[in-house]
């Protein structure tokens, strides 16, 4: 009876992906005629089992991160207290990833893959979203855009055009079947966007992951949401490309579009020079959004967004003593005035170990601490 019942639910499944794998093709138009993007060449589709993930998203990691990057990384992030001294950032960013997958667009591969394991209403759900970014890399080459991000501040601004893009696009074919439009509702936005937090405790995972990597896990698909949505509304379907085009040069345009569309950008900030004997690990932008992490970690979250909002600009550099191998974190974080800029320099001082230094200056704050 066993193997009867056995062949009768792998039947079920076959007929199951059969089915899905025939929606890409309808769903592609969909989106076409959603976007005004016409589609341009079939998406080439197949379905991977959980372990294969696993082993497809470490070798990705290991392609693209060397050994040295992985360590640099971590460091940075222990010295901003942003993760424990014990955590596997590899690993953990595995098991996030495999956690939450259902199904994902490689855009190396231009093929889309669905999880077998996971439940089919929820393949149905995400494959929209996954088929917006082949929809999206057949007209704006989704490698060559993430990569032409200046600075990382910049990347994740542009990664959340991506997510936040194809995430507007899953809500809004699902609402069409309900008789419902995000482009009609501005109330259906507000909701979608809660909906998404309200969802966290089916990942543990995500759930117990530090502020930091949950927030930057998060982002994209939540700030990012809103941002698309925001720049649709205003200049409809020309927003699908104008966000491409001339997509938003920091996090602060994602978390404010209408900054985006005055083309704010950050003011420029110079490091202190790192001290004589230390070689530099890794130089890089210190965005609205790593400072609101700040303020939600370390400050109250409750006025953590209104805090962060004054942001303007910011730098960071890790650099290593070159004999005892002694890290040390530098930043300055320009603010729109002395005032917030003292706000910062407080919240910097209450954290601060041994080894650190806060200092005001006008609407800049220095910091340099070192290991705790």
């Amino acid at each position: 009876m066993r193997l009867a019942l056995a062949g009768l639910l792998f039947l079920r499944a076959a007929c199951a992906q059969s089915d899905l794998f025939a929606e890409i093709d309808p769903a592609m138009k969909e989106l076409a005629s959603a976007t005004g993007l016409p589609m341009k060449s079939r998406v080439d589709r197949a379905f991977i089992n959980k372990a294969n993930l696993k082993k497809f998203l470490e070798t990705r990691i290991q392609e693209t991160v060397s050994d040295e990057e992985l360590r640099v990384e971590t460091l940075t992030l222990r010295l901003f207290g942003f993760i424990p001294a014990d955590y596997d950032l590899k690993g953990s960013t595995v098991s996030l990833l495999t956690e939450q997958a259902a199904a994902f667009y490689d855009y190396r591969k231009k093929k889309m893959f669905i999880l077998e394991s996971a439940p089919e209403s929820t393949q149905r759900f995400v494959l929209t979203h996954e088929l917006a970014h082949a929809l999206a890399d057949q007209h704006f080459n989704l490698g060559r855009f993430i990569r032409k991000g200046k600075t990382d501040d910049a990347a994740t601004a542009r990664l959340a055009v991506m997510e936040g893009q194809a995430q507007w696009l899953m809500y809004e074919v699902m609402g069409a079947k309900t008789g419902q439009s995000l482009r009609k509702d501005p109330g259906l936005v507000r909701m979608m966007a809660n909906m998404g937090e309200s969802g966290l405790s089916q990942y543990p995972e995500l759930t117990s992951a530090p502020v930091y990597i949950r927030e930057s896990l998060l982002f994209p698909y939540s700030r990012g949401f809103v941002f698309n949505a925001q720049v649709i509304e205003k200049l409809g379907n020309g927003g699908f490309s104008e966000v491409f085009r001339r997509p938003p040069a920091t996090t602060q345009q994602i978390l404010h579009a209408d900054r985006y569309f005055a083309k704010t950008e950050a003011v420029p900030v110079e490091l202190e020079r790192a001290p004589k004997g230390y070689k530099t690990l890794i130089e890089g932008t210190l965005g609205e959004f790593d400072c609101l992490v700040m303020y939600k970690q370390f400050g109250d979250v409750e006025t953590a967004a209104a805090r962060a909002e004054r942001w303007r600009g910011g730098q960071f550099r890790v650099s290593e003593q070159k004999k005892t191998k002694e890290p040390l974190l530098q930043y300055t974080v320009a603010w729109d005035s002395p005032e917030a800029a003292a706000d910062f320099a407080a919240l910097q001082s209450q954290r601060k170990g041994p080894k650190t230094r806060v200092e005001q200056r006008g609407d800049r704050v220095i910091v340099s601490e070192g290991m705790r």
